[in-house]
């Protein structure tokens, strides 16, 4: 109950200070100021005082009017359709359990969104339903958008830089250019990519970091030996093994971007006669259990989404009792799964 007088006294105030009515002050911080026409000057003026007076918005109030105790926490995990695979549960999961050790409630709010359309869900990000924010998959568009607004909660990136958000991330380039180590011999002297079309930077990052491993190796890469597809699936792995494999140089090293693909890859390499590690290496982003069970098992990196998960939540627990004007930054080292289809164990 003291949480919910401080929130309304905040708001008392706020509109004391601006010259505003208090209902005009609880729509603005509800995230529906565009929705009942207040200007985006009396908006930003609200939002900034707000920050100023360290306002903590009461969370759910409405909602657990008549609970005993009012949910402290509640996170909004955004993350992108088109990559909902594996990593957003462990993501979950490392949440939850981080929640648990720190013996703090924690409410999830998952929302997808389609590349291109996060903007769509601003008004979360500017209303008083959630505690912080949790951003994976952004998009160029996407964060050029995100970075013209103002929001009354702590956000941060999950591998995206930014100057004005919390953000952490994975050095995908250096990845690149190890997973060429953990191939590379004298027989290695040509290599692949294979990844998709979309705007995925990391992605882009590490194909950048591989091709240099491999130049710097005296390992050959050349564009049109690499595969390019719209999304995941085995019909797309056979396709894209059939197409690095078309070549009359054949490519001995692949860094493959998705896991799923494997299946339709490896059968596309062993209808062809080839051998795995002999003929051609392979490694994998992202890591599955079915990974190490494949004859012969696949090498992989993956991202450390357990550790990601409990960096975010120590960043976004401080960050909801007070201002941070200085955005966190944290790098985590990714998770190398060396096994026999890479060559060397």
């Amino acid at each position: 109950m003291a949480e919910k007088r401080t929130a309304g006294a905040q708001i008392k105030e706020i509109a004391e200070r601006l010259g505003v009515s208090q209902s005009t002050v609880s729509v603005v911080l509800g995230g529906r100021g565009d929705s009942v026409r207040i200007s985006k000057e009396t908006q930003k003026r609200v939002q900034d005082m707000a920050r100023e007076m360290n306002y903590r918005p009461n969370i759910y109030a409405r909602r657990l009017r008549h609970a005993e105790e009012e949910v402290p926490y509640v996170i909004a995990v955004f993350w992108r359709m088109d990559n909902l695979n594996s990593r957003i549960g462990r993501f979950i999961r490392g949440l939850y359990e981080a929640a648990e050790r720190k013996k703090c409630r924690v409410e999830m709010v998952i929302q997808p969104y389609k590349p291109g359309e996060l903007m769509a869900h601003a008004d979360m990000l500017s209303g008083n339903r959630i505690s912080g924010a949790i951003i994976s998959g952004l998009s160029t568009a996407d964060q050029q958008e995100l970075e013209k607004g103002e929001y009354s909660v702590p956000i941060i990136l999950i591998e995206r830089e930014s100057a004005r958000f919390h953000c952490i991330i994975m050095d995908t380039y250096r990845t690149g250019e190890q997973c060429i180590a953990y191939m590379a011999a004298p027989e290695v002297r040509t290599a692949a990519f294979i990844g998709f079309d979309n705007n995925n930077r990391s992605e882009r990052k590490m194909e950048a970091g591989f091709a240099y491993g491999c130049r710097d190796r005296g390992i050959r890469v050349k564009e049109d030996w690499n595969a390019y597809l719209e999304c995941s699936s085995y019909e797309n792995g056979y396709g894209a093994a059939e197409k690095v494999l078309a070549n009359v140089e054949l490519p001995s090293a692949w860094l493959v971007a998705d896991c799923r693909l494997a299946g339709g890859i490896l059968d596309c390499i062993h209808d062809r006669g080839l051998r795995i590690p002999e003929d051609i290496r392979l490694i994998f982003f992202e890591d599955s259990e079915i990974l190490k069970y494949n004859k012969p098992p696949l090498s992989s990196v993956d991202v450390p989404a357990y550790e990601m998960a409990e960096t975010a939540l120590d960043i976004v627990l401080p960050a909801g009792y007070q201002q941070m004007d200085i955005p966190i930054r944290r790098e985590l080292a990714p998770l190398y799964f060396i096994r026999e289809s890479s060559g060397k164990q």
